[in-house]
């Protein structure tokens, strides 16, 4: 469940951490996440689940006081928090009792059916890249925008997966048949680098005078 919810918020391991440390909230530069993520540990300290309803609450309130960095502020405000049916935030105790098991996650957060990515090889992965940057700069031509918002295409992926995207956008990359097989989204049936496109390309504004 917090793999997923960190996937969906678009952070890394260490956006809590970089959020905590550069807003100066020292009880959350720790907040346990990628060890309860990978469970690398039994006993869990209470602390991390603390933590993680700091965290959680903070991001309920839209509370980014003290985050100055861009990239890190885009990917807060565009995070969600975990809630029960009436919107409250999950507190400590909510965190430790799905954790044990006694709390399932919220539907928005539960394991989706298994829908696996289709088998690829090397050249139908390279057809795939080729046609999302075809269909980009494509999307580029329609409105009249500036070559340049090709680039604010790569802002559409999660941080961790930006730079790739990019470089796949201006067919300087591709991706091979294991990395796709990573950014398939089983719960819509399409590839996440699909999805960042589409999103990209409902942002465009025509140029001047379109």
């Amino acid at each position: 469940m917090l793999r997923r919810w960190r996937v969906l918020n678009g952070w890394t391991q260490y956006t809590i951490r970089k959020w905590a440390n550069e807003a100066g909230h020292s009880s959350s530069s720790h907040s346990g996440l990628s060890e309860l993520e990978r469970g690398l540990t039994r006993h869990p300290r209470s602390s991390w689940f603390i933590n993680l309803a700091e965290t959680n609450e903070r991001l309920h309130q839209a509370d980014f006081a003290g985050v100055t960095s861009r990239d890190l502020l885009d990917q807060l405000a565009n995070g969600r928090a975990i809630t029960h049916d009436d919107g409250t935030p999950w507190g400590a105790a909510d965190f430790w009792s799905c954790h044990v098991g006694l709390l399932p996650p919220p539907a928005w957060l539960a394991a989706p059916p298994t829908n696996p990515a289709p088998e690829l090889t090397d050249q139908a992965a390279a057809d795939l890249c080729a046609a999302w940057a075809q269909h980009a700069r494509k999307q580029v031509r329609l409105v009249g925008a500036a070559s340049s918002d090709l680039i604010r295409a790569g802002g559409a992926a999660t941080a961790s997966a930006r730079s790739k995207w990019l470089n796949v956008l201006l067919e300087l990359d591709v991706y091979s048949p294991q990395e796709l097989e990573e950014l398939w989204d089983a719960e819509k049936s399409e590839w996440a680098p699909a999805n960042w496109l589409n999103s990209w390309a409902a942002s465009l504004q025509p140029a001047k005078g379109k």
